[in-house]
């Protein structure tokens, strides 16, 4: 009999035993055991929706290398415009000089022909007056 009391107060410990030590292990076993199960539903969500967002980020890409193509193109055309404008800049600064050069020689002959014809003007009238004196002078 005291064999059977003693197996029946191990039989009696060795449970409460057990579960106080492993009782605090259970809990934290079950929800590790939840949890494992939300991680894997929340990671096959997010690979689920990686296609979605790559799909959408390279769609994003071509439009940002359409929009940079067509910069380039407007940058281009700018480029040519300017090169265009410079020549026709550089053509007109020509004829302006070329103008500035020819009115300059003109304004330049009309003072010439002035002075050519004050000068035959003036020398008429001094030899009139030069020929009134010398006979005034040959008068007297």
């Amino acid at each position: 009999m005291r064999l059977r009391s003693a197996l029946t107060k191990t039989a009696l410990v060795l449970p409460i035993g057990a579960g106080l030590l492993f009782g605090p292990l259970l809990p934290m076993a079950s929800t590790a055991h939840a949890g494992i199960f939300s991680d894997f539903y929340q990671g096959a969500k997010e690979l689920s929706e990686l296609p979605g967002e790559v799909n959408e980020l390279k769609a994003n890409y071509e439009m940002t290398l359409d929009k940079l193509s067509e910069a380039e193109s407007t940058l281009e055309s700018y480029r040519e415009q300017n090169e265009a404008l410079m020549e026709q800049n550089r053509e007109l600064a020509a004829s302006v000089t070329a103008l500035t050069e020819a009115q300059q020689k003109r304004e330049a002959n009309a003072r010439k022909t002035r002075i050519l014809i004050l000068t035959g003007i003036a020398l008429l009238a001094g030899y009139f007056l030069l020929l009134r004196v010398i006979r005034l002078l040959l008068r007297r």
